[in-house]
């Protein structure tokens, strides 16, 4: 679970504590983003896994940063595959900018970027997030992207990253990339579907810059679904 700017991987610790006793199969990794000046505080130095220079999301973006930060998840995606942890019962998830940056690392990663296939991971998960690098996501895509469940939820309220941001983003994904897109809390065929290969994007009514209790309740949903506890019965 990556964080947003100005958090750190403990910040996260009450939803996985919160999370823990239905999945009790799962091991939590908690990162912390790297420090670095941010633009949008007036350059005060913060964990972030990347700059931002404005939450109107239409100056440059910092690849740089992004590329860093794709680089340090990809090692710690390859450190649990290295201690036998196959890679299609591995999620990342983040919120804010770490969602951002987990659907770069989830969906692409270094090794695209490098010539190769990147993982084949089990899903990814994006709260409050939105999709960097638009105008060539496309090009930076894994073969497995188009089968890869995404978990998307956002707040209709969320004054930080806006709610139609982030529905354009998934309409991105969609449109420009090939992933299906479902809306995930308008019927039960969208419902049934949730785990499944193509984004989910789940809005939260009020819902502000956060994760409510039923993103959460969502979020074990999903997480049972595509790591099932293969012990269980």
């Amino acid at each position: 679970m990556t964080q947003g700017i100005g958090d750190d991987g403990r910040g996260w610790n009450p939803l996985t504590n919160e999370l823990a006793p239905a999945l009790p199969h799962v091991k939590w990794v908690l990162p912390h983003a790297p420090q670095r000046p941010v633009t949008v505080y007036n350059k005060e130095w913060l964990r972030a896994w990347f700059d931002i220079p404005s939450f109107s999301f239409t100056e440059t973006e910092d690849a740089p940063g992004m590329w860093d930060s794709v680089c340090k998840l990809d090692a710690l995606v390859k450190a649990e595959v290295d201690a036998g942890i196959p890679q299609e019962r591995i999620v990342l998830s983040g919120f804010s900018q770490g969602g951002a940056i987990v659907l770069l690392s989830g969906l692409g990663g270094r090794a695209v970027r490098e010539g190769g296939e990147g993982w084949k991971l089990a899903g990814v998960v994006v709260m409050s997030g939105w999709l960097p690098l638009r105008d060539r996501f496309k090009s930076l895509i894994s073969p497995h992207a188009l089968t890869m469940p995404v978990f998307w939820g956002h707040g209709t309220d969320d004054p930080l990253v806006r709610y139609s941001f982030g529905r354009k983003s998934a309409e991105i994904l969609k449109d420009q990339v090939g992933l299906a897109l479902r809306w995930g809390d308008k019927g039960e065929a969208e419902r049934a579907a949730f785990g499944s290969a193509g984004v989910s994007f789940f809005g939260y009514d009020g819902m502000l810059h956060a994760a409510c209790s039923k993103e959460r309740a969502d979020l074990k949903e999903f997480l049972k679904r595509v790591i099932p506890d293969n012990q269980s019965g």
